[in-house]
């Protein structure tokens, strides 16, 4: 018995690995910290202000107004866009502005 305690008192003990998390929650920086930094460095060619893109070349896509999903309906009262039988149902339960004044 004897033994025993000796050989786990004897065992060196593990070290202990830190995780990069501790040092992303001490050192974040918020969006505007990054603006911040990005107006006072004007050493890059391309950053966040100087950032353009040309109108698309696609049609627009058209999402339901209820989950999110491509749609292909509109509501006839009030224009907004819903995918099935189902969103249609909750559109005009909940959201649709044809109650409003």
């Amino acid at each position: 018995m004897a033994d025993k305690r000796e050989s786990v008192s004897n065992t060196p003990k593990k070290k202990r690995k830190t995780r990069g998390d501790h040092f992303k929650q001490r050192f974040r920086k918020t969006f505007n910290m990054v603006l911040e930094e990005e107006q006072t460095t004007n050493l890059q060619e391309h950053n966040y202000f100087t950032a353009c893109v040309p109108p698309s070349n696609l049609p627009q896509r058209h999402f339901c107004h209820v989950c999110g999903f491509p749609s292909n309906y509109t509501c006839v009262s009030c224009g907004a866009r819903f995918c099935c039988v189902k969103c249609l149902g909750t559109h005009q339960d909940t959201r649709c502005l044809k109650w409003t004044v």
